[in-house]
């Protein structure tokens, strides 16, 4: 049986401005571009420390020069490596990155900051499913919105795995409201609920991150800043 394998790779983006301008020059120039579109700094070098970092990561695997890497769109808009010997997704929030790297593609990830929004409960009554949002709303109002966000990134992950995006619709995925919950309703076009995993990453306690995969084992590692530049440390 064919061994496949999946790392998780978690860092910070609050770096220094001088170091994220050292190192974009592994950058291509559509990224240099979209950089220069910000209008707030902090953005802007936030978009830089994503590429540079992802570049660096998957170079490791690759045994490649960063600045080398081709990437290519996907028919729904999901970004892959133009070589597709090897497959990544990644999410972002604050300061907060994440990427999945894998030698298989049907892998989905999501990062989102817990923090209380007035919209929650009309942003949960358009995305979950009728049984989740009832379910939701039963809560006690402490629990409601790291319950919210738990979803929502098992959600996002299982659309961002087939390549859809939210555009497939985040109802049509119903998920178990409690903590470790797997997958109960996926698209009929994407197999039963079981045949994907739905892996809750233990980042910090001022997030919420989620695997979806067909391929459970993974092993979550670390984004570290050194002084000779950005890199991936695998630990």
């Amino acid at each position: 049986m064919q061994q496949y394998f999946v790392d998780v790779w978690h860092g910070r983006l609050a770096l220094e401005a001088e170091e994220v301008q050292r190192s974009a020059g592994v950058l291509n120039d559509s990224e240099r571009q979209k950089a220069q579109a910000f209008k707030l700094p902090l953005m802007r070098d936030r978009y830089i420390a994503v590429r540079v970092l992802l570049r660096r990561t998957l170079a490791g695997y690759l045994h490649a020069d960063p600045a080398d890497l081709a990437f290519e769109i996907g028919e729904h808009g999901k970004p892959r490596l133009a070589c597709g010997s090897l497959h990544f997704n990644l999410s972002h929030s604050g300061d907060s990155l994440i990427i999945a790297v894998a030698d298989f593609p049907d892998i989905g990830i999501d990062i989102e900051s817990i923090k209380p929004r007035a919209s929650l409960e009309s942003i949960a009554r358009r995305c979950f499913s009728d049984r989740e949002f009832e379910r939701w709303q039963l809560l006690p109002e402490a629990e409601r919105t790291k319950t919210f966000y738990r979803l929502w990134t098992k959600k996002e992950a299982f659309v961002k795995a087939v390549g859809r995006g939210i555009a497939l619709g985040l109802e049509q995925c119903e998920v178990e409201l409690e903590e470790g919950g797997d997958l109960l309703v996926v698209p009929t076009e994407y197999g039963p609920a079981t045949a994907w995993k739905a892996i809750e990453l233990p980042v910090d306690a001022s997030t919420c991150a989620a695997l979806v995969t067909a391929n459970c084992r993974f092993v979550l590692r670390r984004l570290e800043l050194e002084a000779a530049g950005l890199r991936a440390a695998f630990s």
